[in-house]
């Protein structure tokens, strides 16, 4: 009868040990299984940081995306869009120093003045090329302030320093001149600036010509407004914001008056016109996409494949316990009750293994949403198999249970 007592108790606790072992290899697989979702996830969550969208604004026919006329509604429209940032837009001008006379203008008209609304946008020039204070750059580009940066070498040419106020008679590009056929245009009067800083020499061009001087691209839309000539930007850039909603983006885009490039249009200067790089987002996007449809599709075998180990487990360990089960119905306990009695039992095990399995994998550094969905996807489908194999074998006799332990 001993023998008998300690093989039923060494039994118990293996099946108890197999329960344990068995929820901490479902909670490390399950994580495992997630976090490859999750991973896929954050992929295409930051492919924007990673695979930005590139778009500049061109003519109709997609030859010109420098030396355009891009009316002021469209670079209002882009700056105000909730679709579109790193927005960078320049206007190109030219000017000669003093109120000289208009006769005079191929003297004096020396400086290629470049409306700019931050670094990057004027050819190769970057914040750490201009001598300023970051924070003041930034502050610079985003002012309208009758202010300016200044190429060293026309600085020292013309023997300028920091803090001078020079009088500047600007002249534009006319925008409604036929292709090949620009002329330039005095603006009708001078405009003071003062010298706020240096850039060095840029080694690229902008519009074919060399940027003697910068101004705050809201400065030259004042000048122009002050004059009443119609702005226009010379070169407009920028990145989508949301290129994962790049349907509602181009609609948009639509919208602002911006129109698809046509290859048989006509050479032209007007800006009207959006050359999207969007081929490497979106094939990048369309497989991260697939991966992750294709995780998910196998999330309902996996709920039906933790079931049936539910139910299994449950059901062996249930068989091995049948006389524990039989003495407590000959005690005169109700099968409804003995049945949740193992079923809660079960249940413990099944969560200290989870818990193990929590322990373990928190090194990896799960998200809290993931551990819930984890323990949650195993409790559930533990306590579904569980209860059909308990509720199963509650419905055999007494005497049946009892004459199977032998």
């Amino acid at each position: 009868m001993l023998n008998y007592v300690w093989y039923s108790v060494k039994k118990r606790k293996l099946a108890n040990l197999v329960t344990v072992g068995i929820s901490v290899m479902l909670v490390v697989l399950l994580h495992l299984y997630f976090g490859s979702v999750r991973s896929y996830q954050n992929q295409l969550a930051g492919l924007s940081e990673n695979v930005p969208i590139y778009c500049q604004v061109s003519n109709l026919s997609g030859t010109l995306v420098n030396g355009l006329f891009t009316p002021k509604r469209i670079v209002d429209a882009l700056e105000q869009s909730d679709q579109v940032k790193e927005l960078s837009y320049m206007t190109v001008m030219m000017a000669g120093e003093g109120d000289f006379k208009e006769a005079e203008y191929s003297k004096y008209l020396h400086l290629y003045v470049v409306g700019a609304n931050n670094a990057k946008a004027v050819g190769e020039l970057t914040n750490d090329m201009i001598s300023m204070e970051p924070e003041a750059v930034d502050d610079f580009f985003a002012s309208d302030r009758m202010e300016c940066i200044v190429s060293e070498k026309v600085l020292k040419r013309r023997g300028w320093e920091i803090g001078d106020r020079i009088i500047l008679k600007c002249y534009y590009y006319d925008a409604s001149s036929e292709f090949h056929k620009l002329e330039i245009h005095p603006m009708g009067g001078v405009v003071e600036v003062e010298i706020v800083g240096t850039m060095e020499d840029l080694a690229g061009k902008t519009n074919a010509i060399s940027t003697d001087i910068v101004i705050p691209a809201r400065t030259v839309q004042n000048i122009f407004a002050q004059f009443e000539v119609p702005f226009f930007a010379d070169t407009v850039a920028f990145h989508v914001k949301d290129p994962l909603n790049l349907g509602a983006f181009k609609e948009e885009m639509q919208e602002i008056g911006l129109m698809e490039i046509s290859r048989e249009a006509a050479e032209s200067y007007p800006g009207c016109a959006l050359m999207v790089r969007d081929a490497n987002f979106i094939a990048s996007a369309t497989d991260l996409r697939h991966a992750i449809e294709l995780m998910q599709s196998f999330f309902p075998v996996v709920c039906v494949l933790l079931l049936m180990i539910g139910y299994v487990v449950s059901y062996l360990s249930g068989n091995s316990r049948r006389d524990e089960f039989a003495l407590l119905r000959l005690q005169g306990v109700k099968k409804g009750r003995a049945s949740l009695l193992f079923l809660a039992e079960q249940m413990l095990l099944v969560l200290l293994g989870n818990l193990v399995g929590d322990v373990a994998i928190a090194l990896t550094g799960p998200a809290v949403s993931t551990v819930a969905v984890v323990n949650g996807v195993i409790l559930t489908a533990y306590l579904i198999g569980a209860a059909a194999a308990y509720g199963r074998m509650s419905q055999s006799s007494v005497v049946y249970l009892l004459s199977t332990q032998h």
